[in-house]
């Protein structure tokens, strides 16, 4: 019986070079790739087109005299570009969590803006370029120096935030959820004493008429909640175009624009962490078994 052939080794500087020679192929055969052409193609229309959606305020709000940080920041891009700004409204934008369901095409617009989230369903079908600004659960709380126990909220559901974890987090506390339809519906709620607070994202809780009650805004704590970045959304592979709204964006940060635009609509490029809501739940009665 013969013995079996011992098994032979690639040296390791043949092992090295299959590699390179692999590379080198890759690399080859990426130059018969079509070239992405989305700059030159916007310019040579001369129009930088967006989908927004019908209000998303403070971020598009439909008035041309204060259209909302997220125009006013593509009004600057558009102009650092030397094209015109065209915004294509579409209601389906942030109507649903997922993006793909907004039934957006390239014919109708380039950027995809107002409320976009920077989350991984969204990652899943757009490339994203971060616009500075934050979103999150947030909340009305009465200004008062000696809280009372929280026993209701009241809750204007949000899309693209957690849902689920907010509902599990106050049922943990003891603190019922009182459902409301709009910022109206939270104003109400607090004026008429059956909700001790109310939560919206960000923005909506900015927007409530509370009247004559004098209150803070404070975000809720994190964690158990995350506060999720806003961007633009471009599609994928339109590398050249991003590249130049990229560069457009850091020369806005640069100048100071960006935080003029967004102080004018009450926002803050980097909001600062409040205990104010923590303390708060902690008054509230720990649901037991």
């Amino acid at each position: 019986m013969s013995s079996p052939r011992p098994i032979r080794k690639r040296p390791r500087w043949l092992a090295g070079a299959i590699n390179i020679i692999a590379v080198a192929g890759l690399l080859y055969l990426a130059t018969f790739l079509p070239p992405d052409t989305s700059l030159d193609v916007m310019r040579g229309g001369g129009t930088l087109r967006v989908c927004v959606p019908q209000s998303a305020p403070p971020l598009v709000t439909g008035d041309a005299r204060a259209p909302g940080y997220d125009i006013e920041v593509l009004q600057h891009l558009a102009g650092h570009l030397n094209v015109r700004l065209h915004l294509n409204y579409n209601p389906a934008i942030g109507q649903d969590f997922n993006p793909r369901n907004w039934r957006l095409t390239r014919a109708q617009c380039s950027i995809v803006a107002g409320g976009v989230i920077d989350s991984t369903a969204t990652r899943g079908f757009l490339q994203l370029l971060p616009t500075g600004i934050t979103s999150g659960w947030a909340a009305i709380v009465p200004d008062d120096t000696s809280p009372q126990p929280v026993k209701a909220v009241a809750v204007l559901p949000s899309q693209g935030l957690d849902r689920l974890a907010l509902s599990g987090f106050l049922r943990e506390k003891g603190i019922r959820a009182v459902p409301a339809r709009s910022p109206e519906n939270l104003a109400a709620a607090l004026e008429a004493g059956t909700a001790d607070m109310a939560i919206a994202d960000r923005f909506t809780i900015g927007a409530v008429p509370v009247g004559e009650i004098d209150i803070r805004v404070v975000w809720l704590p994190e964690p158990p909640f995350t506060r999720l970045p806003l961007a633009f959304g471009l599609w994928k592979g339109d590398l050249t175009l991003m590249r130049a709204l990229r560069d457009g964006m850091t020369e806005l940060e640069r100048d100071g624009t960006l935080r003029t635009i967004a102080e004018r609509y009450g926002l803050d490029i980097e909001p600062e962490a409040s205990d104010d809501m923590a303390v708060l739940l902690s008054l509230a009665p720990e649901v037991t078994p």
